[in-house]
């Protein structure tokens, strides 16, 4: 069995990340930021402004931004679960590909 990549995680685990009240809006706005300030070769500030937007849908921005890092590489989606991690550890331990690693 080959190992998964983060990628492959990020698709497996978008539809449990959106599923209503899995994340707050202050949560994805913290990982958002830690990936902007940290990372800018991942989210630029015209990206981050796109996905705080407070006009569109929490639900859309984050499918939105899952969607940006999926297509932007394997570093990105890690650097995603690392943010995760941080800001939304309980959550992060909850993930499907957590799960699917263990067995």
């Amino acid at each position: 069995m080959t190992e998964q990549t983060y990628c492959d995680r990020l698709v497996q685990d978008t539809p449990f990340l959106t599923g209503l009240g899995r994340l707050s809006e202050q949560q994805v706005d913290r990982i958002i930021l830690q990936l902007n300030r940290y990372y800018p070769q991942i989210l630029s500030n015209k990206d981050a402004e796109k996905f705080r937007n407070p006009k569109v849908s929490l639900r859309v921005r984050l499918c939105d931004l899952l969607g940006h890092l999926q297509r932007s590489g394997e570093r990105d989606c890690q650097e995603f679960y690392r943010a995760l991690y941080i800001h939304a550890q309980p959550l992060h331990s909850c993930l499907p590909s957590r799960h699917a690693l263990r067995k």
